[in-house]
């Protein structure tokens, strides 16, 4: 990673996180710690903080903890932490380096799923059947509880419409999912978003589809997914914690493989009166450009043998715009995800904007449109 990628994160993340900002900047100017980063190649800053943070995590009576709110610190960066962040990862280096090596960023923030909530209650209220989920690009598969997580969704005049998580009727002792908050931009109201929010959502059949699938029952899993999140954000990691805990007491299946070797016999497992939905969430960006056309030709082949509707949360670019022209976007323009539907029926293929969603769950703008 050059120098400027590294100045680059730390203007990103001053906002976010002073601690990684001040890192950035000092691994930029510093280039014993630049050498040990390049043990990973040219790939993102994050994954270096997230490797640190995760070595740091065995080592909790370390100097350098006092400075990540994640371990129970409250120091600033002041004139001391370069010394302190340098000393452990000069430390650590073999750690460190073995884990830049083997590691990559596969972050699962469940957030995304009060994006995707309205999106599947669409579904089953314009199918009228059940549905099962397959997911593409699972990680630990955290976005395949959508009917276990409680949401509260604000609209722009302050209201605020409640839907709690549901408790399990099976006499064992419940996990609950944690509530998700999310803001409503735009014009949507408590009564155009609630009847795809509100009523029960019947998924018969869950399953994730990922190269590296992540099994949340393992601790070293649950170590690394918590290691990607940024130390200042407290919430995110009660949250994910919450997630976690709720996956683990009901496990989904996850398959290891490519989604365009093995999609075909998850979507054939479902069974009619159910139909499939398979839905991705900023995952096809993280394929290639043959990779993303020989998805589009598989599901179009798929959806021409049976009802099958595909979700996407992606930018239009690789999400949406795969399947209908779509207007150009404005790369200077803030980051916007699409919001999606392409609908198969009796082979008929139909296309519906649904809304635009933040990054990491950040805030939905429910507008649901055929095209």
């Amino acid at each position: 990673m050059s120098i400027d990628g590294f100045r680059r994160f730390a203007t990103d993340a001053a906002g976010t996180s002073p601690l990684y900002a001040a890192l950035a900047d000092q691994v930029a100017g510093d280039a014993r710690l630049r050498e040990v980063f390049e043990a990973a190649g040219d790939r993102h800053v994050a994954l270096f903080f997230a490797v640190v943070q995760r070595v740091l995590a065995d080592h909790p009576d370390d100097p350098l903890a006092e400075y990540y709110a994640s371990f129970g610190g409250d120091r600033a960066p002041d004139g001391e932490l370069a010394g302190v962040f340098e000393s452990f990862v000069l430390g650590n280096r073999d750690r460190i380096e073995a884990l830049l090596v083997a590691s990559d960023t596969q972050s699962n923030e469940p957030l995304r799923a009060a994006q995707l909530r309205p999106a599947f209650g669409w579904a089953q209220a314009g199918l009228g059947r059940p549905l099962g989920l397959i997911e593409v690009g699972t990680s630990a598969g955290l976005l395949l509880y959508p009917d276990r997580y409680g949401y509260e969704y604000e609209f722009a005049d302050g209201s605020v419409l409640e839907c709690p998580p549901p408790v399990s009727s099976d006499r064992r002792e419940d996990v609950l999912g944690p509530v998700l908050r999310c803001p409503i931009r735009g014009a949507a109201t408590a009564k155009t978003l609630g009847p795809f929010v509100t009523k029960e959502l019947r998924i018969s059949s869950r399953v994730g589809l990922d190269v590296n699938p992540l099994n949340p029952a393992d601790a070293e899993t649950r170590a690394w997914l918590r290691a990607q999140v940024w130390p200042e954000e407290a919430d995110r990691l009660a949250r994910l914690d919450a997630a976690l805990a709720m996956a683990v007491r009901y496990p989904a299946r996850l398959r290891k493989g490519d989604a365009v070797d093995i999609l075909a016999a998850a979507v054939g497992k479902v069974a009619a009166p159910v139909v499939p939905c398979v839905f991705v969430s900023n995952t096809l960006g993280h394929f290639d450009a043959e990779g993303r056309a020989a998805f589009v030709e598989l599901v179009r082949a798929l959806g021409s043998r049976q009802d099958l509707v595909l979700v996407l949360k992606e930018a239009d670019s690789v999400g949406l715009g795969l399947f209908v022209e779509r207007p150009a976007e404005d790369p200077s323009a803030p980051r916007v995800e699409s919001v999606a539907a392409v609908l198969y029926q009796a082979g008929r293929e139909r296309c519906f904007s649904l809304g635009t969603a933040g990054p990491h769950g950040a805030w939905l703008e429910w507008a649901p449109a055929m095209l």
